[in-house]
């Protein structure tokens, strides 16, 4: 269990403001052995990485499963704790019980945003459940920005983050605010887009190799609109603390590079994606950060931001520390490869079974930890 040399003092989070902004479907498809772009889509986006507390984070799902993402990083709930029968904690979880440990405990003011419909998993109950005052999407409040671009379906980067920096400028006192982007969700088809600057090669087939090119020149979008947003946070007197990431990698890749022996010699690179934490005031890198799940983003949001914890965030902190990558049964190591529970060090094993413990008592035991009110607070 976590130390006592942690202190319950969350006070001063009533002065800033701390976004999640999960980025649909984002992850550099140069990461996947043999493909290869003509030109660099993300120069921003990786130069935010080199100069802020950034790495791989391990998603339990390719092609979808947004909401789990979702779920994990609000909640500090691991879905590798699960059962594989828990498809859902938003449908099938989240309506069964009640005092679930979320990040919006911790804020007075909290916003949720999805430039799409409300309902999908079940997302408008879910988010009053987790306390959010607003939802700002196509079946709840309404969204002032919903721009498209060329033939999309789905509302622009640029219109998400003007709607995230109008809530921003909505208040000086703390809050937080969760933004789900739509941008980049499939169908990834050439001609989408009014231009299409990159070419792209590998071990794909052709089909999939024009997909690429379609969902690459959106990245690219997303890239100068997150330009934007950082340039305008960089200027304000507030702390604005941004954890930033793609949510899985899209489920365009088809040919040899995923067929056969390599689906299984690749399968960690088909769970990895960007991600960063950008605050604008001065702080210090965070380390042991190279890979990290979802369920790890609140503890090192706050570390970041120099923030007192409670016990529940403090054991989330030892997890990061020890156990910072689990997901489908499967431990990642920094260096982005598998490595298996027999080989994790003996605090590692003894910190991940007071996290069960713990999870357990939460979604399906007696609550005994969120009773007390000292342990999540």
């Amino acid at each position: 269990m976590p130390s006592k040399d942690y202190v319950l003092e969350l006070s001063h989070q009533y002065f800033l403001t701390k976004s999640h902004v999960l980025s649909e479907s984002y992850a550099d498809p140069r990461m996947l052995p043999t493909v290869k772009l003509s030109a660099n889509p993300i120069p921003y986006e990786q130069s935010l990485e080199k100069s802020n507390t950034s790495g791989l984070m391990y998603s339990p799902s390719y092609g979808g499963g947004t909401a789990n993402i979702e779920f994990e990083a609000l909640t500090g709930l691991s879905m590798n704790n699960f059962d594989p029968s828990m498809a859902t904690p938003y449908v099938f979880l989240v309506p069964k019980v009640n005092n679930l440990p979320v990040i919006t405990d911790y804020f007075k003011i909290k916003t949720a945003i999805h430039p799409y419909s409300g309902v999908t998993y079940n997302r408008k109950n879910v988010f009053k459940k987790f306390g959010f005052q607003h939802f700002y999407s196509f079946t709840g409040d309404k969204l002032t920005y919903t721009s498209k671009l060329g033939k999309s379906n789905y509302v622009s980067d640029d219109s998400a983050y003007k709607q995230l920096l109008k809530q921003i400028n909505t208040t000086n006192r703390g809050q937080f605010i969760q933004l789900s982007t739509m941008q980049n969700h499939m169908p990834y088809t050439l001609g989408t887009y009014a231009k299409n600057n990159f070419k792209a090669s590998g071990n794909l087939t052709k089909a999939s190799l024009n997909s690429v090119e379609s969902y690459v020149q959106g990245l690219n979008y997303t890239d100068q609109d997150l330009k934007m947003l950082v340039s305008k946070v960089s200027k304000m007197k507030k702390h604005v603390t941004i954890v930033w990431y793609g949510d899985h990698l899209p489920g365009l890749y088809e040919g040899g590079l995923v067929s056969g022996k390599n689906l299984t010699k690749y399968d960690n690179k088909l769970h990895q994606t960007n991600y960063f934490i950008y605050s604008n005031f001065k702080h210090k890198k965070i380390s042991n950060t190279k890979v990290v799940s979802p369920n790890m983003f609140t503890p090192m949001m706050f570390k970041q931001t120099n923030t007192k914890v409670d016990p529940y965030v403090a054991l989330l902190t030892e997890i990061n520390k020890y156990v910072p990558a689990a997901e489908r049964n499967k431990f990642m190591s920094a260096s982005g490869n598998y490595i298996e529970y027999k080989n994790l060090s003996k605090k590692a094993k003894s910190t991940l079974k007071d996290y069960k413990l713990i999870q357990y008592d939460i979604t399906a035991g007696n609550q005994y930890s969120i009773k007390n009110k000292e342990f999540v607070k």
